[in-house]
């Protein structure tokens, strides 16, 4: 072997049992005799020792819960597939998204709240003009509600979870709920053709109880919401949550809407009746 190979080789040797041992009185450039230590038993024929396996949990340390669980992953798996697919779109265009899924949203909520006031339509036909009111109304808020949802997030995060949530839900209900009821009854009216009179009449009619039955609602699923779902999820959560409570809403405009025209009928016989009644000369 050439001499400057085996220098090279030895030096290197030398430098891994200097890393190896700990020994700095045996550093140097020069090979010099170390004496070897005594804890060091190993010898260079041994076999070296095989990593230490993880522990397994015994078949009989498994719960039938995570028996369950492990059998059921495959079905978990296909089932949020869907969510999977509306986070990527919701990451990628988040305004499209929401324009859509709001729209999609007041729709629904319209269609079942149709549903229970007819008695699944035996009792009176469905109503395209008022979904397309729904629909143009979920539209015109989604992108007001996205912006108002994503700086509610972002701000009033305090040290503590109760002030946190309690500050968000607070701000939520006092300035975000009202403003919605009142947009929402007030379009009914203008998109129908009414006047700024009857929507002014409307809103009376209905945001206060509207407003007083949401604190029974929406502070549980605040809290929720912005506890543990994720930001790319909240809207479709809520979604599910907002079918039912726009479903309520409408119930509300059409048991309304009700009265007014009851209202209107019995003033109109009033005033036929005065009209008939013969005036004393």
């Amino acid at each position: 072997m050439p001499t400057g190979v085996h220098s090279f080789l030895t030096r290197r040797t030398w430098h891994q049992l200097h890393q190896l041992h700990g020994n700095t009185a045996c550093a140097g450039r020069h090979l010099q005799r170390c004496p070897r230590p005594r804890h060091f038993v190993t010898k260079p024929n041994d076999p070296l020792p095989s990593p230490k396996a993880p522990e397994t949990a015994s078949p009989a340390d498994i719960t039938p819960l995570r028996r369950a669980i492990a059998a059921s992953s495959p079905y978990f798996s296909h089932a949020l597939a869907p969510f999977r697919a509306y986070g990527r779109v919701q990451r990628r265009r988040p305004w499209l998204t929401q324009l859509f899924t709001t729209a999609t949203i007041f729709f629904l909520g319209d269609l079942s709240a149709q549903a229970v006031a007819s008695q699944r339509f035996k009792s009176k036909e469905y109503e395209p003009l008022r979904g397309l009111r729904a629909l143009a109304i979920g539209a015109g808020l989604a992108i007001p509600g996205y912006t108002w949802f994503m700086f509610l997030g972002r701000n009033f995060n305090y040290s503590t979870w109760i002030r946190t949530m309690g500050t968000k839900i607070l701000i939520q209900q006092c300035v975000f709920i009202p403003l919605v009821n009142v947009y929402f009854f007030s379009m009914q009216i203008l998109l129908a053709g009414g006047t700024l009179e009857e929507a002014k009449r409307r809103v009376i009619d209905t945001v206060p109880i509207s407003w007083t039955n949401s604190w029974k609602v929406w502070p549980a699923v605040m809290a929720f919401t912005f506890t543990y779902v994720p930001m790319h999820y909240r809207s479709i959560f809520n979604g599910f949550v907002g079918v039912c409570w726009q479903t309520y809403l409408s119930w509300i405009n059409q048991k309304a809407e009700a009265a007014e025209q009851k209202k209107g009928a019995v003033q109109d016989v009033e005033l036929l009746e005065t009209s008939m009644v013969p005036q004393k000369a």
